[in-house]
């Protein structure tokens, strides 16, 4: 099937999306949101297969993120996992989250 601009917009059935909520502690919530523009800048100019990667601030709960990611494909995913920036970032979590971050893992189905 022809990839169109509105099919690799919208993904396909191997497209992946995290959702990822974090509640940061708050004498450290400058530095993540600084940081986290930092690694969404690098990731979007390095990943070719990461369609999305966006931080939202959560609409009730003060300090708390929501990260919308989206990967082409699983290989798209284990680019990104296994990327250094990515490792660095995650080195930084524990010092700066209040509670462990909640992590959900959706398969599109919708378009194919």
């Amino acid at each position: 099937m022809q990839e169109t601009a509105s099919s690799s917009a919208n993904g396909s059935s191997d497209a992946i999306t995290l959702v990822g909520t974090m509640t940061i502690k708050p004498e450290h919530e400058q530095a993540f949101v600084e940081f986290a523009a930092a690694t969404a800048q690098t990731v979007h100019a390095n990943e070719p297969g990461t369609i999305l990667y966006v931080l939202h601030k959560h609409p009730t709960e003060p300090h708390t993120y929501v990260w919308v990611e989206r990967y082409r494909d699983a290989e798209a995913l284990k680019a990104h996992t296994d990327a250094p920036y990515i490792a660095e970032a995650m080195s930084k979590l524990p010092n700066w989250l209040s509670k462990p971050p909640e992590l959900i893992q959706l398969s599109q189905i919708v378009p194919k």
